[in-house]
Parts: structure tokens; C-alpha cells; sequence
């Protein structure tokens, strides 16, 4: 079978393409013939080795899948083969998604629901579960609540708006200007464009006495100088590596909350998310689909930013 190797940390021309053997499943797994695999910023970064101590070289990449249970192993019984299923691998432990098969713990597996195509399933896992998480299970946002997103063009961002709107909350997003219209199309009520020299100002202005839930897709110096705008008791998420001190400082008045989220896989989170997408209530935005063999055009695409949705690789 094909498979897409790193073959050591480096650009996206390390990627190779390579004929493996079609692993077999163990107890408690299933082996999943794999449809389309989504890329995330994620794997660009296991790829360049920014988590290197983890995964040396050579391996396997990918970490969003879909596709139909090939086999099943023992003890398994909550899947068959034929089913058509999707989900996230364990990461940094378990990668592999661009190949044409892949073994994972049926517990991590979540069945897709018929009227979901492939592409957009694979499209939903780290990108829909990181924004799931961020803004229910860790911001708690509820409805009449005020949300920020920053960076809302993104894959996670994009759903990030979509789940504060469905939530009943009040969403004001930063991103390009050329992606305001359809952030705003998928829920948000003011968008701002970050490269504003008054675009801070503009937050604060938009903020109707502080936000509830703060949401960092960005990463730098952002959750500094978001803690003025929080609300009392309001709650800044980040799912960006914080390799640099900041001041906390502003935080202390408001008694804010700071999460820093790593996104781990869930079965009942995906079903969830899943029949939110089939019933028309999540809208997954594929920006466009490339051929397996083609992932290293995926990974440069990716890293040269502005992209207003997901990449997702098929496999035929």
C-alpha cells in the first residue's frame, strides 16, 4: 500500500511517497481503507520536527481520517467492516492518515453518517473537536455570551464561528479582509482585519463591556493583550505553543481563566460533531482536495497561509 513518509525533518520536499505493508489490526482495532485525509498546520509541524523527541525519523504522517473498516480485530464490536467511519489518530503516537490504510483503536472511531461525504468527514476531527473544545467544553460558552476568535479563517476558526453561533453567542472574529465575507456567511456579526493599525481598538469597541470567551488561534503576544478585553470571570482559550513569557498582569483584575488546549481523540465528541454537519447545522469548508501523492504541495499550501478552509488528500 501507499504511504506518505517523512523521511527526515526538514521542508515539504522530505515527504515521499512509499509502497509499506498493510498493517493488521490487534485487539481492540480496526483497519480502516482510507478515502480522504485532512492536513493541518499540525503536521506541517511534526514534519519540520518541531515535535522531533516524540517521532523520529522516518514516519508516518497524518492525523485526520476517513474511509471504510477493511477488518476488524479481536474483541471489537462496535464496528464491522463496511462501515464507514472517520476520525482523528492518536497523536504524536499513532500518525499515518495519508496512506491507504491505517489501524486505529475502534474507541476512537466514530461512524459517519451517511449523508456525509468522506472528504467532508475527514475535514472534521481536529479541526471541528480543537474549536468543540475550546469554546464548550473549556470556555463553557453559552448562549447571550460574547466571543472573540481570533484568526477565524483558519480550519478550526471557521467552525469556531460556526459552534458560537449555533451556542447563541454574540461573535466577533479577526481575520483578512478578503475572508470577512465568508466568515460572516458562516455566523459571525463583526469581523475585524488584524493588520488595522487601530484593529485592537476596534476589539475593545466591539466588546460591549469585555468578552466572555476569548479564543486564540494565533499564537505571539495575543493572549497578552487580550486579557483587557475579557469580561469578569471571562476565559482566554489557546491552542498555540507559548515559547515566550507574557504578562498576565491585566488578567488579575477580571479573575480570568487561561486554557491551553492539546486536542486528545473522542469518539462521542466526533458522533456529536457529525450529526451536527449531517443535519446541516456545521458547514465543514474544504478549500480544495489534492491526490495523495500530491501532500507536499498540501504542506507548502498550508504554509503559506491564507487559506480559507481545509486541504484534504483522497486517495483515488
Amino acid at each position: 500500500m501507499r504511504a506518505i513518509i517523512a523521511e527526515k525533518n526538514g521542508g515539504a520536499e522530505v515527504l515521499k511517497v512509499r509502497d509499506v505493508p498493510k498493517p493488521t489490526p490487534g485487539i481492540g482495532e480496526v483497519l480502516v481503507r482510507v478515502k480522504a485525509a485532512a492536513v493541518n498546520p499540525f503536521d506541517a509541524q511534526v514534519r519540520r520536527g518541531d515535535y522531533a523527541a516524540f517521532m523520529p525519523t522516518p514516519h508516518k504522517m497524518g492525523v485526520d481520517v476517513s474511509g471504510t473498516v477493511a477488518a476488524v480485530g479481536e474483541g471489537v464490536d462496535t464496528l464491522a467492516v463496511g462501515d464507514d467511519v472517520f476520525y482523528s489518530t492518536r497523536v504524536l503516537s499513532n500518525e499515518g492518515g495519508y496512506a491507504d490504510y491505517h489501524v486505529e483503536q475502534a474507541r476512537l472511531i466514530a461512524k459517519k453518517p451517511a449523508d456525509l461525504s468522506f472528504v467532508d468527514a475527514a475535514a472534521l476531527p481536529i479541526a471541528a473537536g480543537t474549536a468543540w473544545v475550546c469554546l464548550i467544553e473549556r470556555g463553557r460558552l453559552k448562549a447571550g455570551d460574547r466571543v472573540l476568535i481570533h484568526g477565524a479563517s483558519g480550519g478550526v476558526g471557521l467552525f469556531a464561528v460556526q459552534i458560537g453561533r449555533l451556542a447563541g453567542a454574540q461573535v466577533v472574529a479577526t481575520g483578512r479582509n478578503d475572508a470577512h465575507e465568508l466568515v460572516r456567511s458562516l455566523g459571525a456579526d463583526t469581523t475585524v482585519d488584524y493588520r488595522d493599525v487601530d484593529a485592537w481598538d476596534q476589539l475593545a469597541a466591539c466588546s460591549g463591556g469585555g468578552y466572555d470567551v476569548i479564543l486564540d488561534l494565533v499564537g505571539g503576544d495575543t493572549i497578552q493583550k487580550s486579557l483587557s478585553l475579557l469580561a469578569s470571570g471571562g476565559r482566554i482559550v489557546s491552542i498555540v505553543d507559548q515559547p515566550d513569557p507574557q504578562s498576565l498582569y491585566e488578567g488579575w483584575g477580571v479573575n480570568a481563566e487561561i486554557h491551553l488546549v492539546f486536542l486528545t481523540p473522542d469518539a462521542d465528541r466526533l458522533a456529536r460533531l457529525g450529526s451536527l454537519t449531517a443535519r446541516g447545522l456545521l458547514k465543514p469548508v474544504v478549500e480544495r482536495t489534492l491526490p495523495l501523492e500530491q501532500a507536499g504541495d498540501a504542506h507548502r499550501l498550508i504554509e503559506a497561509g491564507g487559506r480559507q478552509g481545509k486541504i484534504v488528500l483522497v486517495t483515488s
